[in-house]
């Protein structure tokens, strides 16, 4: 982003003390020194801040793009503010009593003035002294978890905005794990990194800790066994959210209208959207939901053509307030991607790899094509040690299927009539996080030659939902 972006922004922003330490860098890259201290004068904490931290200097950029992003929208308010303020004006004059009108109950010169003056600027993040001592004891410390794609040129700038914009909205240790980018993917594990630390205290003052020593060019302390503990326990969680959430889409699809709790997809079959279950799912269950019926509430919006915020979206906020933006981490539903150049299937949301696991293939027997998984078997023909293996989940009602092995060894290689073997442990584990009703895409060159599967102790694994076998047929898939 060019400095003439930022120095319109800082003249509409003076208080925006990250504004001008990022003008400052801009100039100072430039070579331009004495507009560069000037700036980094009226940056104040935040220049000490993370010039102490040795904090990345390329983690700035998609910060400063997000920063002119934030502002034009603002300005894009304001006009539409103005624009009904105008209106309202027009109806004063002409003796017409608006019904709801903002600023109706004032006086309509007052109003209008108020309104107009208005720059709906970043508030300070100072509070009035006399209610300084109250808010400081009311402030609670929380822990605040969110990953990104590091390499191939991101450096983590996007979390590092999101962090910043969320300061001085209370006391704040937020910690960014580390997804390993490849291509176009970003890699999710259990035991992701710490890539860094950033502080907030309730003034907005904000510090960052490096934790990776390419990115800082130093030797970063130890991350605490409390923050790995703690980043383990948010995958597991997040991961559960992603299933749970995927299981809501499908059941919505398939029978136009929302589930009223998590036992009505976890059925025996053939109503087992769910495979696996766990109490998390419980309480994560009504704040999900609700989620998703505001996504689908298209017509209840505000002005902005942003649905109307309601007291279950609060609760949600509530119930990931230990995640970054307070949703859960995985927007998108779940989907499986099978390359068959590579013979690997990836579980993803949106661009992100939750797993991706080596399978057995047929070659040109195995189909392209787009298809959903329907039947969810557990021991398909009454057995765990057969040809299918231990789980069975059919691809569109058709006579292929992703499904268990008793010939582990062909794992890799191009020997079944056309179905996609996976290893026991693998295949139980996509059983159990791929929801019935879950997009399957089957195609050539489209993920990176890798696998990102957990450890033993680290694997999804709940509560297997009571009777998911299938004794009225026999499958005949083409193994």
């Amino acid at each position: 982003m060019q400095n003439t972006d930022l120095r319109s922004y800082v003249k509409k922003h003076p208080d925006n003390k990250m504004a001008w330490y990022l003008l400052g860098k801009e100039y100072l890259g430039e070579g331009q020194e004495g507009k560069a201290n000037y700036c980094f004068q009226q940056a104040g904490e935040v220049y000490e801040a993370f010039e102490r931290s040795k904090a990345p200097a390329d983690i700035w950029m998609d910060y400063q793009e997000k920063l002119v992003e934030m502002s034009e929208l603002k300005e894009k308010k304001k006009r539409r503010r103005k624009m009904w303020l105008t209106l309202l004006m027009l109806l004063l004059l002409a003796g017409l009593p608006p019904a709801d009108a903002p600023g109706a109950h004032e006086g309509a010169a007052d109003a209008l003035s108020a309104a107009l003056e208005s720059e709906e600027d970043i508030p300070s993040a100072e509070p009035a002294k006399d209610q300084q001592g109250a808010r400081s004891a009311a402030i609670a410390q929380s822990n605040v978890f969110t990953a990104a794609g590091f390499g191939n040129g991101n450096d983590g700038g996007e979390p590092l905005a999101a962090v910043w914009s969320e300061s001085g909205a209370g006391v704040k240790t937020t910690a960014v794990l580390g997804m390993q980018r490849s291509e176009k993917w970003s890699v999710w594990k259990r035991d992701m990194p710490v890539k860094y630390i950033i502080q907030t205290n309730h003034k907005g003052k904000l510090t960052a800790q490096s934790y990776d020593a390419k990115q800082c060019n130093c030797k970063p302390p130890e991350v605490s066994s409390k923050i790995k503990r703690m980043a383990l326990a948010w995958t597991a969680k997040q991961e559960t959210a992603a299933v749970l959430s995927s299981a809501i889409v499908a059941y919505h699809k398939q029978h136009k209208a929302w589930p009223k709790n998590v036992t009505a997809m976890a059925q025996p079959f053939p109503n087992n959207i769910l495979g696996e279950t766990s109490a998390e799912m419980s309480e994560m269950f009504p704040q999900l939901l609700a989620i998703h019926q505001a996504k689908a509430q298209e017509g209840s919006s505000n002005g902005d053509g942003k649905p109307q915020a309601s007291e279950s979206s609060k609760k949600a906020k509530a119930t990931f307030a230990d995640t970054l933006g307070g949703q859960s981490f995985f927007e998108k539903p779940l989907e499986i991607v099978i390359d068959k150049s590579n013979h690997r299937l990836a579980l993803i949301s949106g661009d992100k790899i939750v797993r991706m696991y080596e399978v057995g293939l047929g070659g040109e027997r195995t189909p392209e094509g787009s298809y959903v998984i329907t039947d969810k078997v557990v021991n398909p023909n009454g057995r765990s040690n057969g040809e299918f293996g231990s789980r069975g989940m059919q691809l569109s009602n058709t006579n292929y299927a992703i499904h268990g092995t008793n010939e582990p060894e062909s794992i890799g290689l191009d020997e079944s009539l056309g179905c996609v073997r996976m290893s026991k442990a693998d295949v139980e584990e996509l059983f159990a996080l791929a929801p019935q009703g879950t997009p399957v895409r089957i195609g050539q060159d489209i993920l990176p030659e890798l696998t990102s599967v957990p450890k033993a102790e680290q694997r999804y694994t709940y509560n297997l939902v009571p009777q998911q076998n299938n004794p009225n047929k026999t499958y005949h898939w083409l193994n």
